[in-house]
């Protein structure tokens, strides 16, 4: 009993002594003393490192945004410092994400109507069933969501740069190579043989065309004699990306394998005498030196892995 009435009474001064402790921290010390000018001080550092806090906070969401990139790029510009198009296709993604829905209902309507108008000319020179026809709209309606999908990727990543860009664009969601190969699944008899020489004299066409431009061009560099006009003609057809084995434009004769831009290049220098593959050197020089001139002369900066998107001199 003794113990416990010892015990009761430490508790309760134990108790009391906090109480009293923590009462007096509660009152605010004498007016102008010491204490109260060190607490007043606390308490304004403390408000400071709020606003401190507040304030730093504030300015990494400005400094992130995207009219804060594109002031910081507007005055690298006006102050003559090289920028590239890696820096101006990062200062417009926030309003290309903004944007990015209403693009998105366009690019649906336009090619809604591309689609109805191809999938009609068909119907009206082919024998196609309704399911059919609801098959091809499926088909090109997932090509243009997979590429749209690329697009968004590159838009809403902070690392892709502008030749990422360009290259997820570039992609052709009506992607006639698939789309052939599912005509002639629905085809037979003298409709699918109809079907496959249409296709065939468009892609003949577009060789052709494709071979006359780039040998007129390389006539002007070098002044090609008619021999050589003739051969150089069959390894432009051959270098065509729509060039097949099965492709022959008119009066074509000679090999028929592919050229990839490599291959097609060699084949053209083997063709030209020491003097026009000289001609053909300085120009390509020249186009280099051409395309530095202009990044300099409007103070950009090449993108990252630009050289991916350099296309034929021809």
């Amino acid at each position: 009993m003794q113990f416990k009435k010892f015990f009761g009474l430490v508790i309760g001064l134990l108790v009391g002594c906090a109480g009293g402790y923590l009462f007096s921290k509660s009152q605010r010390p004498d007016p102008g003393s010491i204490q109260d000018r060190l607490e007043l001080a606390e308490q304004e550092a403390a408000k400071s490192g709020r606003e401190a806090r507040a304030l730093k906070a504030y300015v990494e969401r400005a400094e992130g945004s995207g009219s804060a990139k594109f002031r910081r790029l507007a005055r690298d510009l006006k102050d003559g410092k090289e920028v590239s198009f890696d820096d101006i296709l990062g200062s417009a993604k926030p309003w290309m994400r903004q944007v990015a829905p209403v693009m998105d209902r366009i690019r649906k309507v336009n090619e809604a109507k591309w689609v109805d108008a191809r999938v009609s000319e068909w119907t009206r020179n082919y024998t196609l069933t309704a399911a059919q026809r609801n098959e091809l709209r499926g088909h090109f309606k997932k090509r243009s969501e997979e590429n749209a999908e690329k697009i968004n990727e590159v838009i809403n990543s902070d690392q892709s740069g502008f030749v990422e860009f360009v290259q997820a664009t570039e992609n052709d969601w009506r992607d006639f190579e698939e789309t052939n190969n599912l005509m002639e699944g629905f085809l037979e008899g003298e409709e699918l043989e109809q079907f496959k020489e249409e296709r065939l004299a468009q892609r003949v066409e577009a060789v052709q065309e494709e071979a006359d431009r780039k040998l007129g061009r390389l006539d002007e560099i070098v002044t090609l004699s008619d021999e050589q006009q003739a051969e150089l003609f069959r390894v432009m057809a051959r270098g065509s990306e729509d060039y097949r084995p099965e492709v022959n434009p008119q009066d074509y004769r000679g090999a028929t394998s592919p050229l990839d831009r490599m291959a097609r290049d060699a084949a053209i220098n083997s063709a030209l005498t020491p003097v026009q593959r000289k001609s053909l050197d300085e120009y390509r020089e020249n186009q280099l030196r051409e395309v530095a001139e202009q990044w300099d002369r409007y103070q950009l900066a090449p993108p990252k892995d630009f050289d991916l998107l350099e296309g034929d001199i021809f």
